[in-house]
């Protein structure tokens, strides 16, 4: 009987770390703008990106195009954000971008696609 509790104990120990440690990697990807937010740069050619979607107003800024930004949609699966920006033709577009781990998790760049081109970037701090 002891040995049954024992058991038991153990288990519900496991299962409660597991779940625990599930919740825990869930929110490190709870704030996909913030960890995307920051300058950048493509990783072909010049240039600079800006994108602030940590805090209002939030905005993108592309080789010193300003753009208001709103975010329209987050998929925390694909790690997307989907922002909506208002060209400065006065059309409005949705922007995607992808935030894309390198193989041991430790660093991203991002795929931005905008006006029917996608970018690889870089931080500028990680170049």
């Amino acid at each position: 009987m002891r040995r049954s509790l024992n058991t038991q104990h153990v288990i519900f120990t496991a299962v409660s770390l597991i779940l625990f440690s599930i919740v825990i990697g869930c929110g490190s990807n709870a704030d996909l703008a913030t960890q995307i937010s920051g300058k950048w740069k493509p990783l072909q050619g010049e240039g600079i990106v800006d994108i602030n979607l940590a805090k209002e107003p939030k905005s993108m800024t592309i080789d010193g195009h300003a753009f208001n930004a709103v975010v329209e949609n987050i998929d925390k699966g694909s790690n997307t954000v989907q922002v909506r920006v208002e060209t400065e033709a006065g059309k409005t577009e949705v922007w995607s971008i992808h935030q894309v781990w390198n193989d041991n998790g430790s660093t991203f760049k991002l795929n931005l696609r905008h006006n029917g081109t996608t970018e690889t970037l870089v931080s500028v701090g990680h170049s």
